[in-house]
């Protein structure tokens, strides 16, 4: 009986800071949740403690590279020894790195097959100095940042808005690789919500970091609260989050902490109106996930949610910052029971144009093109 060995399978190398449940790395374990099943799939990061709350394959091999550190240096020579770790053991593997501040670092360091995941506009991310702290330390990260958009290796990007920020900062075009962030189906659905309620349910996820514009949300609420048409048709306000949210006016708002994403679908359908606050994203996830839960969507003009929603089909678009407009925008779904049916029907239709199983698809397609896989 002949020794018939299967032929190994090709390998993605995933580098993420730590995994943590946020935007960025929920991406990335739901592309790699999919590709799994095909390749071969690894996390790469520095040795940090975990707080994530995504359901991540049991055949994903999760690697943490040196020992723990909690210094500002220790941290970063952990990403150096990570570099060397990934040079030495995935020369000649896909490797993928998304990170706004470990991305830059990988100009130090050669790899054969390197892409780079673009999920923000990374030269801006860091303008409120909440992570950076000083100005010194964003200047370095800035010049890190526009020397590395330079280089010549392959891009990919989560959105339109995020490419065209991306050729700004770099002064030449690049192929215009798109890979969408995506629904998983079976959790943020309209499964057995309830359409037709006397009173409205209001949720957000709301973030401390000042380009998230929680606060605009809080001052908003401040002003009407009050006022006939809220008291008449509002019951709930939800307000998800993970982050200390002490510093703003949270009067009257329900304080939710969810442990998984059932945990945020759940407050989602038993919502009807979703507001998203944020100043910019690259592509901006939760107001699509409200959308296939079933909520209407009153959002900012993010620049990134224009891979989906469209005003007055799917969702009432404002103007970042305007409060006075978010204000109407509440007023406008509580009062005209109508128009908040149409924009939901809509969102329905459209988030499922949106699958995890069409963007890995996406993905793998873009390597294949390259020959890498």
């Amino acid at each position: 009986m002949s020794d018939v060995r299967e032929p190994r399978r090709k390998r993605i190398v995933f580098v993420l800071p730590q995994l943590k449940t946020g935007g960025g790395v929920r991406v990335i374990v739901e592309l790699s949740n999919i590709l799994v099943k095909e390749y071969d799939v690894s996390f790469v990061m520095p040795n940090v403690k975990d707080d994530c709350s995504f359901y991540i394959d049991e055949n994903i091999q999760i690697i943490k590279v040196s020992k723990e550190r909690s210094s500002a240096f220790g941290k970063l020579l952990n990403i150096f020894i990570m570099m060397l770790f990934l040079r030495k053991n995935y020369q000649d593997e896909v490797v993928i790195t998304t990170d706004p501040v470990i991305s830059p670092l990988f100009m130090f360091i050669r790899m054969k097959k390197l892409y780079r995941y673009v999920q923000a506009d990374d030269y801006r991310i860091f303008d409120d100095l909440l992570l950076l702290k000083n100005r010194f330390f964003l200047f370095v990260y800035k010049v890190l940042t526009k020397t590395a958009a330079k280089r010549k290796i392959n891009y990919i990007f989560n959105s339109r808005f995020t490419y065209d920020m991306f050729v700004d900062l770099r002064g030449e075009a690049v192929p215009k690789r798109v890979v969408h962030p995506s629904i998983n189906h079976e959790i943020f659905n309209d499964r057995n919500r309830i359409y037709e309620r006397e009173k409205l349910n209001i949720c957000l996820i709301a973030r401390k970091y000042p380009m998230k514009r929680f606060s605009d949300f809080v001052e908003a609420w401040r002003e009407i609260k009050e006022t006939k048409i809220i008291k008449d048709n509002i019951s709930e306000v939800y307000i998800l989050s993970h982050d200390d949210l002490s510093h703003f006016d949270m009067n009257g708002l329900n304080l939710i902490v969810p442990q998984d994403d059932e945990e945020i679908a759940r407050y989602m359908k038993n919502s009807d109106i979703y507001i998203f606050t944020s100043q910019w994203e690259g592509f901006g996830l939760p107001p699509l996930e409200a959308m296939s839960c079933g909520c209407g969507v009153i959002a900012s003009d993010a620049k990134g949610i224009n891979e989906y929603a469209k005003d007055g089909y799917n969702a009432l678009i404002y103007k970042p910052s305007d409060i006075e407009a978010l204000k109407n925008n509440i007023l406008k779904l509580c009062e005209d029971r109508e128009l908040l049916k149409t924009i939901r029907k809509n969102a329905l239709l459209t988030a499922k144009e949106f699958s995890w199983q069409k963007s890995a698809m996406t993905l793998k397609r873009y390597l294949e093109e390259d020959g890498v896989l």
